[in-house]
């Protein structure tokens, strides 16, 4: 099994903290950092790994925080690769936080699947007094009940959810039900879809490039979980850490073949494994899966 993978780019800040990228790292400055979602294709099968987000006042509020801001929404970021939201057949949560699960109800089609134990303790985090606010400040705040009246899966653990894909937990790093969605395709090998797991690809390499990994800030789990995983993912792609896919890296944007759009937001062509129906005319030049300008992994 073949799939075509894309991550594409819904927005921008412009002045974001290192610090809240790094643990301990308070004096890295600031740089733009994305927000993406991926999808993965076939000429039958199309599967969002998260969703991002669309709010009015978020898009204020991140603007007054981090300096200039650029968005639009997910759907529209979709019709840019000529994918209708009624085609979502599938959708991947790498875990429930707003810029990930935000717009879940914008693709009626899908089926869902998400860690069982990442609602479980979400809905437990809930009940505990305002104080550990700190556990749900940054969650979709309506997700269980919407998946509720939906057709959902809630993982126990590991998953094959199609040929070639599979759902793998990261429980207690980035949120307490994270998991990773591994793509294995037959001509061009292994990604790892990381969620919040990796922000940056520093995060695997080191701050200095020296390969000391510099854990994720903004967690409400383990750092030696954290240190784990990242160690696991890397051995699972032969330590290509640009096989592993990070949604607020803007390294991707050189990394891979990239169609830069009017507004600066990016598409990125990860693998061209599947292409029929995907933006034929921008694609037309491509040779194939594995083989184009610019793929550099």
């Amino acid at each position: 099994m073949n799939w075509s993978i894309h991550i594409l780019e819904y927005g921008y800040v412009d002045n974001f903290p290192a610090s809240n990228l790094f643990a301990a790292q308070p004096n890295e400055g600031h740089r733009r950092m994305p927000y993406c979602f991926g999808l993965l294709s076939t000429p039958t099968r199309k599967i969002l790994v998260d969703t991002g987000f669309t709010d009015e006042q978020i898009y204020q509020r991140l603007t007054k925080k981090y300096g200039r801001t650029q968005w639009c929404t997910p759907t529209e970021a979709l019709a840019r690769v000529g994918v209708t939201p009624n085609e979502i057949d599938t959708i991947l949560l790498t875990h429930n936080h707003f810029d990930h699960a935000g717009c879940v109800d914008k693709f009626p089609n899908a089926h869902v699947w998400i860690q069982q134990r990442e609602i479980e303790s979400y809905v437990a985090a809930k009940s505990r007094p305002p104080r550990f606010e700190f556990l749900t400040r940054s969650c979709q705040p309506n997700l269980p009940e919407h998946l509720a009246t939906r057709q959902t899966t809630l993982v126990d653990g590991y998953a094959e959810v199609a040929p070639g894909i599979t759902l793998h937990p990261a429980h207690d790093t980035h949120t307490a039900g994270s998991q990773l969605i591994e793509v294995t395709n037959q001509k061009d090998g292994t990604w790892i879809f990381a969620g919040d797991n990796v922000y940056s690809y520093e995060n695997l390499t080191g701050l200095n490039n020296d390969g000391t990994f510099a854990p994720i800030a903004m967690t409400t789990g383990s750092a030696t979980t954290w240190l784990t995983l990242a160690d696991k993912m890397l051995e699972k792609v032969a330590n290509n850490p640009h096989r592993i896919l990070p949604f607020h890296e803007s390294k991707l944007w050189t990394i891979f073949t990239t169609k830069t759009h009017k507004d600066g937001l990016h598409t990125a062509d990860i693998s061209l494994c599947q292409a029929p129906g995907l933006m034929e005319s921008w694609l037309a030049g491509f040779r194939g899966c594995g083989d184009r300008p610019g793929h550099r992994v």
